[in-house]
C-alpha cells in the first residue's frame, strides 16, 4: 500500500494570502470606513469577517483531506472535503513544469511548483502551492528523468542524474540589455503615472493648486530652474524604469540540455519554467513598433500545456532580444526548427484584393456623421474631415498589412509573417500541425487568391491564417501537408 502524505502545512497560509490578494480592495474599503455607522459599511465588515472565517476553515479542511504520493511512474492524488476524489497523473502526460517563488515563499524558504499536462479542465495540472525547495527538486527530477530515460528511475539514479545534468546557458541579460529593455517597455513612464495619481489624491485633501500658483509663476521666469526640473524628472523616471525592469526581468537566464529548455527570471518574485523540446508545437516571434525601430524581438514557445494566467510571460524567452540573436537562439534551443530568412511576398493582386474589400467600420461611422453632420473642431465640414481621415487610416493599415506579410513553405517547415505596426512571425513544423484549410470568398475567386489556415495543438487551440495567398500556392500548401505521414511516427 502506497503511503500518502499531506501537503505542507504552510499551504494554508498561502491559500489565505491568495484570498487576501483577491479581496484587497474590499478589505481596504472596510478599513477606511471602519468608523462609519452606515448599513453598507456594517454589511461590508460582516461580509469580510464571514469570508475570512470561511476561508480559514475551508483551507484547514482542504489541508486535512488533500494527500499525495509519488512513485516512479506517476503522481497519485486524493482530494475532496465532502466528495472524495482520487486520480493518477502519469509522468508521460506532463508537458511543462513551472515554478513560482514569491516574496512570501522566500520568507519561509518555500516554493510552488506546477506540472502542466496537455489535457483540459480544472484537473489538467498537478499543483503544489507550498513545498520545500528540496521536495520540489525531488519531484521535478523524477519527472525529468522519466522524460529523458523513458523508464522508471530510483531515487539514487535521480539524485545522480540531477548532479551530473549539464545545462548550457544561452543568454543572460547585460546592463546594456536591461537599460534598453526599460526604454522599450516604457517602464520609465511609471513615475509619471504614479506622480499624477499622487498629485490628484493630494489635491483632493488640500487646495494644492492655490498654494503652488505663486511658486509656479516664479519658476516659469527662470529657464535654468525649468531645465533643471526637466532633467531631474527625466533622470528620476529613467532610474525608476531601470529598477522596475531589473526587478521584473532580473536574474533572467535561458538554458537548455539535450531534452528540455529552462527559463528563469525575477528578483522579488522568481519564476522558473521548463519544457521538453519535443513538446514545443510552434515558435512565435513578435516585434512591436518600438522593437522594430530598435531591432529587438520577443520569442514565445507555443506548447500544448496550459501555462496559467501569465502564459505570455512564462513561455516567453527574454522579450527584448536582438533580432539576429533571437534567430540564432531558436536554432540553439530547437535544432529541429529553422527560421527561413528568404520568404515569399504576396503578389500585387493580393494588395488590390485587400483594398477593394468593403470598409464596414468606416461605413458604420460615416452614416451617422452624414445624417447629423456635427461640427468637429468648430468646423462646419469637420464631420467630413473625420470620415476621410478614418478611411485614409484604414487604407494605410491594409497597405502596411500587405507590406509586412510574407510566407515560406520549405521542407518540413512553414513560416508566416503578418502585422501592421506590430509584426508577428509564426514558425511550425508539418508534423505539429493537426489540421489545414483553404477558403475563398467570391472576391478572392475573382482575383485568384485564397485564405489558408492551420491549427496547432495548444491551450487554447492555436489557429493561424494567411489571407490572399495565390491559389496555386494554396493548393501546393495542401499537397505539402498531405506529405506529413513521412514525418509522423504512428505508435
Amino acid at each position: 500500500m502506497m503511503k500518502m502524505r499531506r501537503y505542507h502545512p504552510l499551504s494554508i497560509l498561502f491559500e489565505f494570502a491568495a484570498f487576501l490578494k483577491s479581496y484587497a480592495i474590499l478589505a481596504f474599503v472596510v478599513v477606511v470606513n471602519y468608523g462609519s455607522d452606515s448599513w453598507i459599511a456594517r454589511l461590508g465588515r460582516i461580509l469580510l469577517l464571514v469570508s475570512v472565517a470561511l476561508t480559514i476553515i475551508a483551507s484547514i479542511l482542504k489541508w486535512i483531506t488533500r494527500k499525495y504520493a509519488v512513485d516512479e511512474l506517476a503522481f497519485h492524488l486524493k482530494t475532496g472535503i465532502f466528495e472524495k476524489t482520487e486520480r493518477t497523473v502519469y509522468f508521460d502526460k506532463i508537458q511543462n513544469v513551472q515554478r513560482h517563488t514569491s516574496f512570501l515563499h522566500k520568507l519561509f524558504g518555500m516554493t510552488s511548483i506546477t506540472f502542466e499536462t496537455g489535457t483540459s479542465g480544472m484537473n489538467s495540472n498537478v499543483k503544489f502551492d507550498a513545498l520545500t525547495r528540496l521536495e520540489a527538486d525531488r519531484l521535478e527530477s523524477l519527472v525529468k528523468e522519466f522524460m529523458q530515460l523513458g523508464k522508471p528511475t530510483t531515487d539514487s539514479e535521480t539524485e545522480k542524474a540531477a548532479m551530473t545534468s549539464d545545462r548550457v546557458v544561452h543568454f543572460t541579460p547585460t546592463r546594456k540589455d536591461t537599460i534598453k529593455a526599460s526604454f522599450t517597455s516604457f517602464s520609465f513612464l511609471i513615475i509619471l503615472v504614479i506622480g499624477a495619481s499622487l498629485f490628484s489624491k493630494v489635491a483632493q485633501l488640500f487646495e494644492v493648486v492655490d498654494y503652488v500658483k505663486g511658486w509656479v509663476a516664479s519658476v516659469l521666469i527662470s529657464g535654468w530652474i525649468i531645465g533643471g526640473i526637466v532633467v531631474g524628472l527625466i533622470v528620476l523616471a529613467v532610474t525608476i524604469g531601470v529598477i522596475w525592469t531589473f526587478v521584473k526581468y532580473g536574474n533572467y537566464e535561458i538554458a537548455s540540455d539535450e531534452e528540455r529548455i529552462y527559463i528563469s527570471k525575477g528578483v522579488l518574485d522568481e519564476t522558473a519554467f521548463s519544457i521538453g523540446k519535443k513538446r514545443v508545437q510552434a515558435v512565435e516571434i513578435t516585434q512591436s513598433f518600438m522593437k522594430r525601430i530598435l531591432g529587438l524581438a520577443e520569442v514565445k514557445l507555443i506548447s500544448a500545456g496550459n501555462l496559467g494566467d501569465d502564459e505570455d510571460e512564462v513561455s516567453s524567452l527574454y522579450p527584448f532580444l536582438p533580432v539576429k540573436r533571437a534567430y540564432a537562439m531558436i536554432a540553439e534551443l530547437l535544432p529541429d526548427y529553422q527560421v527561413v530568412p528568404d520568404t515569399e511576398r504576396l503578389p500585387r493582386k493580393s494588395l488590390l484584393a485587400r483594398l477593394i474589400k468593403p470598409y464596414w467600420f468606416w461605413l458604420i461611422v460615416t452614416i451617422p456623421l452624414t445624417i447629423f453632420r456635427p461640427e468637429v473642431f468648430e468646423l462646419p465640414i469637420g464631420w467630413a474631415i473625420v470620415s476621410i481621415t478614418l478611411l485614409v487610416l484604414l487604407i494605410l493599415s491594409r497597405v502596411l498589412g500587405y507590406w509586412n506579410t510574407s510566407y515560406a513553405v520549405k521542407g518540413r517547415f512553414i513560416q508566416l509573417s503578418q502585422g501592421t505596426f506590430e509584426k508577428t512571425t509564426f514558425l511550425t513544423r508539418r508534423d505539429k500541425i493537426i489540421e489545414v484549410s483553404v477558403k475563398r470568398t467570391k472576391l478572392q475567386q475573382w482575383f485568384g487568391v485564397a485564405t489558408i489556415g492551420l491549427i496547432n495543438r495548444a491551450k487554447p487551440v492555436r489557429h493561424e491564417t494567411l489571407p490572399d495567398m495565390p491559389i496555386k500556392e494554396a493548393q501546393q500548401f495542401v499537397k505539402w501537408y498531405a506529405e506529413r505521414t513521412k514525418n509522423v511516427q504512428l505508435k
